[in-house]
């Protein structure tokens, strides 16, 4: 879904600025969020008290940290270095699987340490080749210190995340399902106020591109209910590097869609992340 909703987003961004791309995620995906929270809690019993201050905290924090990093890379793609930026961003993985275990007091298995490493580190070594930029130039580039910047924060949104489900007494389901609502909410009302500021006559965009927007917010909110519900189930690194899957699934959409060859490099990328995918059922 993350896949096919960055496709939908690209198409976007022909016509208008990243910002108000990027509002179609979370001003059309709040009301979907909305209908979803409604169908899980039917039949169910959660009492809004039951929820503590610290609870509420976690989940602002989260909602602030995804929407930083989501504004990090647009502002990597406005230096026309988007390949170099979200190079570093796809290592949110592994910076999961460090800040998890330093700070969050995480345990992964030596198993799961190597799973994330190769997964990370094939994509990585992927995108490097692609983006046609000398390796080295990457260390004194604006970009790299944005997308790095970018990784750790979805890194500490996916942690958060994570978080949120263990102080929670609620089901996991339920929890996922409310904490969504709530991070989208957050989101859409600050990234309507940046909108508005930045032209309002946004707005008139937005309506004319109504479908694809429409699509956009449906497909991003079914990815993020996977994601949240991962999150409630497992460890922020290992749902991390099961993601990775995203990147054939872009890869096959490319391919069948837009009817573009896959190269050696990026067969090794998926290569990689089978491998690391096999490894994380082994030792999870």
């Amino acid at each position: 879904m993350q896949a096919v909703r960055t496709a939908g987003q690209k198409q976007l961004t022909h016509s208008m600025s990243a910002i108000v791309a990027t509002w179609a995620r979370y001003g059309f995906g709040f009301p979907v969020a909305i209908i979803y929270f409604i169908l899980i809690w039917q039949g169910q019993f959660m009492a809004l008290t039951e929820f503590t201050l610290s609870f509420y905290t976690i989940v602002l924090s989260a909602a602030l940290f995804q929407l930083a990093a989501t504004l990090l890379l647009v502002k990597v793609l406005s230096l026309r270095n988007f390949a170099v930026g979200t190079t570093f961003a796809k290592t949110e993985g592994i910076f999961a699987a460090i800040i998890g275990a330093l700070i969050f007091s995480t345990t992964l298995s030596l198993l799961a340490w190597l799973a994330i490493l190769i997964g990370v580190t094939g994509l990585v070594f992927v995108s490097l080749k692609k983006s046609s930029i000398h390796v080295k130039s990457f260390w004194n580039n604006k970009t790299f210190i944005l997308g790095i910047l970018a990784g750790v924060f979805f890194a500490l949104t996916s942690l958060l995340l994570r978080e949120a489900s263990l102080v929670s007494v609620v089901n996991p389901i339920m929890t996922a399902a409310y904490v969504l609502m709530l991070s989208l909410g957050i989101q859409g009302l600050i990234c309507s106020g940046l909108v508005h500021w930045q032209d309002s006559q946004n707005w008139k965009q937005l309506h004319g591109q109504a479908n694809t927007i429409l699509f956009v917010g449906l497909t991003g909110t079914l990815g993020s209910i996977g994601w949240y519900t991962a999150f409630s189930y497992q460890d922020a690194a290992i749902v991390k590097a099961f993601g990775q899957i995203e990147y054939i699934a872009t890869l096959a959409l490319t391919h069948y869609f837009f009817r573009e060859s896959i190269s050696r490099m990026e067969w090794l990328g998926i290569i990689s992340v089978l491998f690391s995918v096999v490894l994380l059922l082994v030792g999870v």
